[in-house]
């Protein structure tokens, strides 16, 4: 489009007819991304379009979207070392897209957090690198910490997640959970519940790992 789109005034209902033109030119899935993408960094915009959310409403959609970039991020076959930058960045924006949509959507937004927790152990596996992924992690644990300090009931169940996923780790890229718990400013109640799961699963890695077991002896130790 060459028109400058600067000022309304009278040109207002010759704009919208241009650009309405131009937006039906799009392929719709071009104008869904585009649609989403904005969404996603204005959290004004979604409650002035969405009103009142319910069931199937925006917070659905973007939640839906959001869970569908996780699967296609993770699903990849093999990152070579000289593709582990380009990709790391990739679920770093994918991160950030999560983090926004959370500012409108708290609650939706530490669910889908989680389901990225629960995913990103798929492409331990497949990717050659040394300690990017295990950066990201952590970064990721601190992030869905962080946000569900803000929902009712979440934080106990993140951390439970969260310890859940440094105890599968076989590769260290959870490896700061546990480091993580103690420094996340949670509730009494909460750290006493933490502590009583790192306490049952120290028991439970006894003789499978004795590192790990004592990694969270000591996080039981620390958060009473």
């Amino acid at each position: 489009m060459n028109r400058k789109h600067g000022g309304q005034g009278g040109n207002e209902p010759t704009l919208r007819a241009e650009l309405r033109a131009w937006l039906e030119s799009w392929p719709r899935e071009r104008l869904l991304d585009f649609a989403v993408e904005r969404l996603l960094v204005d959290p004004e915009l979604r409650h002035v379009l969405a009103g009142p959310v319910g069931p199937g409403g925006a917070d659905t959609a973007l939640s839906r979207h959001l869970r569908q970039a996780i699967d296609a991020a993770v699903r990849v076959r093999y990152v070579d070392w000289r593709e582990v930058p380009s990709y790391i960045g990739r679920l770093e924006r994918l991160l950030g897209d999560i983090r926004s949509f959370a500012e409108g959507y708290p609650a939706e937004g530490v669910a889908v957090l989680r389901y990225f927790v629960k995913a990103i152990p798929r492409v331990f596996d497949s990717i050659a690198d040394e300690d990017e992924l295990a950066l990201f992690c952590a970064q990721l644990a601190r992030v869905t910490l962080g946000l569900a300090s803000r929902v009712a009931g979440a934080v106990r169940e993140v951390a439970e997640e969260l310890l859940a996923a440094y105890i599968a780790d076989e590769y260290g890229r959870f490896a700061e959970v546990p480091e993580l718990l103690v420094e996340a400013e949670l509730a009494a109640d909460v750290r006493r519940e933490v502590a009583a799961v790192a306490k049952a699963l120290a028991i439970k890695m006894g003789r499978m790992d004795s590192h790990k077991s004592r990694e969270l002896v000591s996080l039981l130790t620390r958060l009473r």
